[in-house]
């Protein structure tokens, strides 16, 4: 081994271990050339250069071979030179974010210039593709209409199911929550130019919103056996634009108004619509440049974007919402506002530091401001909240071409998050009145979350192996506190003036989770078939350190005092190795249709606050029922607490709650497990037309709960059935429902909770995507998809639940369809069962004399409509009343299909350099008013009552420049 090759497997040694770094996400492609004469025999010392979006040049070496790696997505040239041969010529080699180009380069005989088109040189089918993954190109991001933000954009990959509907940008100010293949949405991850940026306190989540003109191009995958994808959920990586060797930018202006809008409310469903949203104002602008500073050696771009998306949020007039001039169900006053403002800023700077190194910075920040957080048909805007706190990354990256067998990369990030939540309503005391409305001010939120990031990866060429293996480490730390305003008492009224009462102490949290993994993998060709071999290895280990929450002296029993709670290094250790094996088969020699198959296993990212179970202070709460209010001020004070009963506590040890030790416990857990097994082919049509499908089976294994120490499912008794009035009776049907309770002796037995696995739980998806892609040429491009989704959940026995009652976001049914409870800001209740039929199409035309036409259109089934009864007194010492499930299967009511259709016109005008594009696009073109939330909790006299419906059709107006 040459002292080179030492010098650089050391610093990547050394990068892995120290660096402050988690796994490495392709952003980027590769173009693989093998140089061949017309007799088809192999060409080494072929001097072969690429120019584009980069540059670099590679000999062939004796196999013929030449690789570029980590090359950023877009339009390269390929030239391939050598003595006594004519020059070949390739101008249109596309290569997009984790894909592999494989070109053969034919050189004829001296004199003769070979130039091939790479339509017919470049398949859209990748050969060696083990991802389950959609590549969504710079041409699709900008011709298809669309609200522009990545949420969108997930909701037109197979198989990703988000959870509401984007009218024209009214979603915009707050983010969508999105699953795929049954995978948990903590387990979905975001990705940065090639660096995890995943909120870690918030999993799943991104931790900022963006900018969509500074994105080249998203890759998104749902599975297969790729080593460097950890988690079974939906990985999404956005890459960011690059400076070139040619002066390019962009600037853009979008506006949409309330008189661009339609109306959507008819006069007879005003008596039984709850609210309806309406967009006030919509703006998007902003521009992006770059080019080199110095020519093909440094290179500048950069990024400006601001999006206002400002809501009118009606509530239909009741006696109990504000707003209102008169109690009439017909009229309707504003509830709140609902405004936000997105500001992005990023900029790239590359350097060819030297033939063979590449170096690059990377800067990011977002921001979001968003004021009346929460507002919906029962938030007024008294009771919501306002939000600010900025997202910055920092990023180094180094890319070296060791030899041209061997290639390595290194990058370290910083992300400095964080967010704060200002209630609106001052520190007025909250309540919820009987018709389900809040009223007073809500909670305050403050939050810091900081990471480091940090990987290393390396690949090598020898014989027929293309061995990659990577290492990375990363550490994200969350500390905040939170509150309840009017002194931590939040009233619900139980037919006022009878109330329950939930006294909640001040609470903080600082925590760390560092994350560790390392990886190798190795695709073996054998003409045409490809094995692809893998695993990785992962490691994470959460710590909490010294905190104290203050006392609430409200609770009239002293049970919320003063507590500390001491630091825990290494409290919960995930460790996991995961094997991938991948199968890809070419039928045809011309490789036009592929058979694909793999078996992976993922392990899911724990919470960076998880090791917070073991700490003396946790989240705590008393709840009082029975309580009445003397005053008449419709809350509840101190001093009629005490006339209450206590029915449930968290948090705390009942028999000691000022102690200084916990009674919680770390027991025997596992690290999260997802069994994965994907079937597939794929067919070339025509040389930029592709077809496929694919069926997916998984199995989720090794599931954790933190649970009371002593009790599972087995230690419940039936307290009682309840059964359906004749209102409810109306609406679901006769029904008899059993519920549960824990005995006394059993709750006062449980001091703490403990952290351990759930034998006998898992849960099974399976599934089938069929997809076809047409890449823009010939004036057209389209993408079409169709998802079958189904997931169920099973238990063993008795043990294997946690509470036997059937609740909406836990229906305790062995075989049952698994249920996912999301909200959000303004959301009415969404309840994600995964729809068993989901088609999305886009497609843009290019038309004569500068038009442009196109669509995105989105079909799916309807989310579940669990109807439930609250409040049912169970006489459970822990939690006295509960939620009961009515309906005998989560998705025996659904909402009706949502369907949306999206279209754009657009004029295209070319003056010198400069291309302005004018385009008019219409959100939910049909003006459906589909309900997308209803009141199901059925104790209610709202119940039944539509909550949200689609926003109505709104024209965008944009202009854009490019030069």
């Amino acid at each position: 081994m040459n002292r080179r090759l030492v010098k650089v497997l050391l610093a990547a040694l050394f990068l892995s271990v120290f660096a402050l770094p988690a796994s490495a996400q392709v952003f980027t492609g590769r173009i693989d050339v093998t140089a061949v004469d017309s007799t088809g025999a192999v060409l080494p010392g072929v001097m072969v250069e690429i120019s584009g979006a980069q540059a670099s040049n590679a000999v062939t070496d004796a196999r013929g071979d030449a690789h570029f790696l980590n090359l950023a997505p877009g339009k390269y040239t390929v030239v391939a030179k050598l003595t006594g041969f004519g020059d070949y010529t390739n101008s249109d080699v596309l290569v997009g974010a984790g894909s592999n180009v494989i070109l053969k380069a034919t050189l004829g005989v001296a004199g003769v210039t070979a130039t091939e088109n790479v339509k017919a040189e470049t398949p859209i089918i990748d050969t060696k593709k083990v991802a389950v993954s959609t590549n969504i190109s710079l041409d699709e991001l900008q011709n298809i209409p669309s609200s522009r933000d990545p949420w969108v954009v997930l909701q037109t990959v197979p198989g990703v199911i988000v959870d509401r509907v984007n009218v024209g940008g009214a979603e915009s100010g707050q983010q969508s929550n999105f699953q795929a293949k049954g995978a948990a949405g903590g387990d979905n991850t975001w990705n940065m130019d090639g660096i995890a940026i995943t909120d870690m306190a918030a999993l799943g989540s991104s931790p900022t919103y963006y900018d969509f003109d500074m994105f080249s191009e998203m890759q998104v995958s749902t599975g297969g056996a790729d080593i460097t994808t950890a988690t079974p959920g939906v990985s999404l990586n956005m890459v960011l634009r690059s400076g070139t060797n040619a002066i390019k930018g962009s600037g853009r202006y979008y506006w949409e108004g309330k008189d661009t809008q339609a109306d959507n409310v008819a006069s007879a469903d005003r008596g039984i619509l709850a609210s309806y949203n309406r967009i006030k104002e919509y703006k998007d602008y902003g521009g992006e440049a770059g080019g080199p500073i110095v020519k093909n050696k440094v290179w500048v771009w950069g990024a400006y974007g601001k999006t206002q998306p400002k809501l009118q949020i009606f509530t239909r007039c009741t006696a109990s919402n504000t707003g209102c001039s008169a109690v009439d169900t017909t009229k309707y006053g504003q509830s709140a506002k609902d405004e936000t403002i997105l500001e992005n800023m990023s900029g790239k700077l590359t350097g060819q530091l030297t033939g063979n190194t590449r170096l690059s910075a990377t800067y990011f920040r977002g921001n979001k401001e968003k004021f009346g957080r929460g507002a919906a048909a029962n938030r007024p805007d008294e009771t919501t909240m306002n939000q600010t706190g900025p997202t910055s990354l920092y990023k180094g990256e180094v890319n070296m071409t060791v030899n041209n067998n061997m290639f390595v990369s290194a990058r370290y990030a910083h992300v400095a998050g964080g967010f704060s939540l200002t209630p609106r309503g001052g520190d007025a005391p909250v309540f919820l009145d009987d018709t389900g409305i809040w009223h007073g001010s809500f909670y305050f939120y403050a939050t810091e979350r900081p990471q480091n990031t940090g990987t290393v990866e390396a690949t090598v060429f020898k014989g027929n192996h293309d061995l990659k293996f990577g290492f990375g480490y990363r550490k994200a730390a969350v500390t905040s506190e939170s509150s309840w305003p009017g002194g931590g008492i939040i009233t619900f009224h139980s037919g006022y003036p009878s109330m329950n009462a939930e006294i909640v102490r001040q609470h903080h949290t600082d925590a760390s989770t560092v994350y560790m993994n390392g990886y190798i993998g190795d695709p073996i060709p054998f003409d045409r078939l490809t094995l692809t071999l893998g695993a990785r290895w992962d490691r994470q280990v959460a710590s909490i350190n010294a905190i104290q929450d203050p006392a609430n002296t409200n609770d009239p029993g002293g049970l919320l005092p003063q507590l500390s709670g001491a630091a825990a290094s290494n409290a919960i250790k995930w460790n996991s190795i995961s094997p991938r094996l991948g199968l890809t088969y070419a039928l045809d020699q011309d490789r036009h249709t592929i058979l694909r198959g793999s078996y992976a296993m993922f392990a899911s990212q724990i919470n960076a606050t998880q090791a917070s179970v073991l700490s003396t202070v946790q989240y705590s709460y008393t709840y009082y029922v029975n309580v009445t209010d003397a005053n008449g001020n419709k809350i509840a004070d101190k001093s009629e607490l005490a006339g209450g009963t206590l029915a449930a506590y968290t948090g705390f040890d009942l028999a000691n709650p000022a102690a200084t030790t916990t009674p919680n416990k770390i027991g025997d857990y596992n690290t999260p497990k997802t069994h994965e097994v994907v079937l597939g082919v794929d067919h070339q049509i025509l040389r930029d037309f592709a077809v496929g499908g694919s069926f997916t089976w998984r199995k989720y294994t090794d599931f954790n709960r933190n649970h009371l120490q002593g009790v599972d499912g087995s230690k419940y008794s039936q307290a009682g059935t309840y059964t359906c009035v004749a209102a409810e009776v109306a609406i679901v049907g006769p029904c008899s429902v059993p519920y549960y309770k824990l005995d006394k002796a059993t709750s006062d037995a449980a001091a703490g909770t403990i952290y351990e696995g759930r034998p006998g739980y898992s849960q099974r998806f399976t599934g089938f995507d069929l997809y076809a892609t047409k890449r823009m040429s010939n004036n057209w491009m389209a993408r079409l998809a169709f998802s079958n989704n189904v997931h169920r959940e099973y238990f063993k026995d008795a043990a294997a639940h946690n509470d036997l009652t059937p609740t909406a976001a836990a229906p305790n049914m062995d075989g049952g369809l698994v249920v996912t409870q999301t909200g959000g800001s303004g959301k009415s209740q969404i309840f994600l069962v995964l729809p068993k039929y989901q088609f999305i199409a886009n497609a843009a035309y290019q038309l004569k004399w500068g038009f442009t036409a196109g669509m995105n259109y989105l079909y799916r089934q309807g989310y579940a409509e669990p109807f439930n009864h609250s409040a049912v007194a169970t006489g459970d010492p822990r939690q006295g009343n509960k939620s009961v499930l009515l309906v005998g299967g989560i998705d025996w009511f659904r909402l009706k299909p949502v369907h949306s259709l999206d279209a754009r016109l657009g004029k295209s005008t070319k003056i010198n350099r400069f291309t302005i594009d004018i385009d008019i696009d219409a959100f939910n073109l049909f003006n459906l008013n589909t309900a997308l939330g209803r009141v199901y909790d059925l104790r209610l006299s709202t119940r039944n009552q539509v909550q949200e419906i689609m926003n109505p059709r709104i024209v965008r107006i944009g202009a854009r420049i490019g030069f």
